[in-house]
């Protein structure tokens, strides 16, 4: 059977766990795991394995690590769209594989430069609660955790993928203060789409296309119950 090929538009599950463009595959089929998934699911796999290394001292390997765990994270995406594998599954595996790196690298960091962690606590905590209380807030309203991939987290990835090193490796504090102030522009973007959407949806850009994509949605149903008035 032919692998099902994803739009652009963000993704309505239909809260059961099942495709519903393929008319309710499950989500753990083995013909998701293509290239991009793999890629997520290295980097979910990556969390413990940081774990193992902090916990043995090894500051060189868990750095380099996380520097691949961050690049699979911009490649998974890439691969996705340029293969045209988009999909609900690999949206939720892609969240996952987030939030085990982003759990368990503050406690790695700690293990191995605890004096400097613990200098930067308040940076820290700002960046641990600006990526949980989103999530936190989306999932009391759908029951589950969309995957929004928006702008502006997307460039705070980056810029904590780069002022992480410079913080552990040179102690360079003003990129990692800067990234920790971005993240709480992220949070307040992804806080928004929450807020205006009245469905789960992955892979919105933002707050703006929130809105459009929810006019859309409203014209939609709008005109839907229009037509079923005058069929009656």
């Amino acid at each position: 059977m032919p692998k099902p090929r994803r739009s652009s538009r963000p993704v309505v599950p239909d809260g059961n766990g099942l495709l519903p463009e393929n008319g309710g595959e499950r989500l753990l089929d083995s013909s998701h795991w293509n290239l991009p998934n793999l890629l997520s699911a290295l980097r979910l796999l990556s969390g413990p394995a940081l774990l193992a290394l902090a916990w043995r001292g090894s500051a060189s390997a868990f750095l380099a690590l996380f520097g691949v765990a961050l690049l699979t994270d911009v490649l998974d995406g890439v691969a996705a769209r340029r293969l045209g594998l988009e999909s609900e599954f690999g949206a939720r595996l892609d969240q996952y594989a987030d939030f085990a790196i982003w759990a368990v690298f503050p406690v790695g960091a700690y293990w191995l430069w605890t004096d400097l962690v613990a200098r930067e606590a308040a940076y820290v905590i700002l960046a641990l609660v600006c990526l949980l209380i989103p999530s936190v807030v989306a999932f009391a309203k759908y029951r589950q955790v969309p995957g929004y991939h928006t702008f502006t987290a997307k460039l705070s990835a980056v810029g904590m993928g780069i002022a992480v090193p410079m913080l552990l490796i040179y102690d360079i504090v003003e990129p990692f203060r800067a990234a920790a102030l971005f993240l709480l522009v992220a949070a307040i973007d992804e806080l928004g789409i929450t807020a205006v959407s009245s469905v789960c949806r992955h892979d919105v850009p933002s707050l703006f296309h929130a809105v459009r994509f929810e006019r859309q949605r409203t014209s939609g149903s709008e005109r839907f119950s229009d037509r079923s008035d005058g069929a009656t």
